[in-house]
């Protein structure tokens, strides 16, 4: 089987399950067992310096930064997504300038830099074997390249408009059961 992550999946307009409307979501893993992502555009409520703050973790960055909502799949699990320009031993690559972890110590590490170009996500997009590859063959998904820029520096009420037109698809004539590739 031909993998397709790492991509984006850019939800088709027809797609109305709030979990997914106008969803970038990163494709991370892709299989015969099934595959997995993390929605990259959806900003939740809770500010990262309150999520720090409540696991005792110091907290050096933007005040204002927001958790991002990765998915419904265990909505408990953590990962962190940031620029391969930051080190880390308990991350691993996910492509090309970005890389990921699931761990608290690489989200503390993250947080204790003023700066930094990092996003941290609850939860991520999980599907059962052939059901990703059902989910495209009935255009309910647009498979475009992902890039670490987009993911980082996008904001995410932008994210979803800006993929389809910087890969030349203007959202307003997409049409719901027709094909649509970048």
């Amino acid at each position: 089987m031909e993998t397709l992550a790492p991509s984006f999946l850019i939800a088709m307009p027809q797609l109305m399950d709030p979990n997914f409307k106008q969803a970038v979501v990163l494709l991370l893993e892709q299989s015969e067992a099934g595959a997995m992502g993390v929605v990259v555009n959806r900003e939740s409520d809770l500010d990262l310096q309150q999520l720090c703050g409540s696991q005792n973790i110091p907290y050096a960055g933007d005040p204002g930064k927001r958790i991002r909502v990765g998915g419904p799949v265990q909505p408990e699990q953590g990962l962190v997504m940031f620029g391969d320009d930051f080190e880390d031993p308990e991350a691993q690559p996910a492509m090309d300038g970005l890389r990921v972890s699931a761990s608290t110590g690489t989200l503390s590490r993250l947080c204790n830099l003023p700066g930094g170009r990092f996003h941290c996500y609850t939860g991520y997009a999980g599907w059962g074997p052939g059901q990703l590859e059902q989910e495209i063959d009935e255009h309910a998904w647009i498979v475009i390249e992902a890039d670490a820029r987009t993911v980082l520096e996008c904001p995410p009420e932008e994210m979803w408009r800006r993929v389809l037109t910087e890969n030349g698809l203007d959202p307003a004539a997409l049409v719901p059961g027709g094909s649509a590739k970048a």
